[in-house]
């Protein structure tokens, strides 16, 4: 009897596969060696990357991100990378279709160029389907949004009140940025999709992006740690 609980326990072990663990969905197999890599975060550079549950094109998909999404890194499989997305799920993406990001202090970087516009893509196609013209991004309008989420990281508070420049209204006077209507969001999120939902799915932050006073936006973005602190300014 002794022998044949040891087989037993022998071929089970044998059996047991190789898994990445998805928060959602049942895994496939993931065929290759997991390794470990310097590289903390990749961001996508292709129009779209599929997010799939293995290191393979023949593993199902996820869900897809487009380009300049930021996505935090585990490991390797190959030419995969093994990678968490803002809800935590663990999933595998093309090397070929995204590359080591490095956050960047500067607003002119291009890494936040990308940012801007995937933003600026979810707002109007949200202003669009409720027959809304879209809105432009200025550079001035930017420019400002950008010191108002550095402002936030670096002296660690999260309010539209700055202790350096005073109120959002304030600070675009003392950048010259005329006005008769203006406003704010703020957000502080670990993708540029997760804030945008994250605006949308708010009363007073949807009122602002849906606005038919505004027709002018900036978009402002500053990273610390792996947090993305956005601030969206809005005018006529």
């Amino acid at each position: 009897m002794k022998k044949l609980f040891s087989v037993v326990l022998m071929l089970l072990f044998i059996c047991i596969p190789l898994q990445i663990p998805d928060n959602t969905a049942p895994v496939d197999e993931v065929a290759g060696v997991f390794t470990s890599t310097t590289v903390k975060q990749v961001q996508v550079t292709a129009s779209t990357v599929n997010f799939r549950t293995g290191a393979s094109t023949n593993h199902r998909i996820i869900t897809t991100y487009k380009k300049g999404t930021v996505l935090d890194v585990i490991g390797k499989i190959g030419r995969f990378y093994v990678v968490k997305n803002s809800k935590d799920t663990v999933g595998c993406v093309s090397g070929n279709l995204v590359k080591p990001y490095t956050p960047s202090t500067s607003s002119d970087d291009s890494n936040f160029s990308a940012m801007q516009n995937e933003m600026l893509g979810y707002i109007n196609a949200d202003r669009k389907a409720n027959g809304l013209s879209p809105l432009t991004l200025t550079k001035k309008l930017c420019d400002g949004a950008y010191l108002k989420s550095k402002d936030m990281a670096v002296n660690n508070y999260f309010s539209h009140t700055s202790p350096t420049y005073g109120s959002p209204f304030n600070m675009m006077q003392s950048l010259g940025i005329s006005y008769s209507a203006a406003g704010e969001n703020i957000a502080i999120n670990t993708s540029v999709k997760g804030a945008h939902n994250a605006f949308m799915n708010s009363s007073g932050h949807r009122a602002n992006i849906l606005s038919k006073s505004f027709s002018k936006v900036g978009l402002g973005f500053y990273q610390k740690d792996r947090s993305i602190y956005v601030t969206q300014w809005f005018t006529n």
